[in-house]
């Protein structure tokens, strides 16, 4: 049984959110004022963003911070 990977959950979120949005990676990436490199990273489970990114990340989407943490499973 693999462990549980808290960054590649959070990253399956955003991309629904995004993708919910209609919105391309580059596209949003420039949203949040990071590079699409850096966003895909953490779409993908690579990177572990900050409290203070995924804040930016909630303020471009127009949700709560809490509402990303929210859809993880537990």
């Amino acid at each position: 049984m693999r462990p549980y990977n808290v960054n590649a959950a959070l990253g399956g979120v955003l991309r629904r959110y995004r993708e919910g949005r209609g919105l391309a990676q580059d596209e949003f990436a420039e949203l949040c004022g990071i590079s699409r490199a850096y966003y895909g990273r953490i779409e993908r489970g690579e990177h572990s963003p900050t409290v203070e990114r995924c804040q930016l990340i909630a303020s471009a989407l127009n949700v709560r911070l809490a509402d990303l943490f929210s859809e993880l499973p537990e």
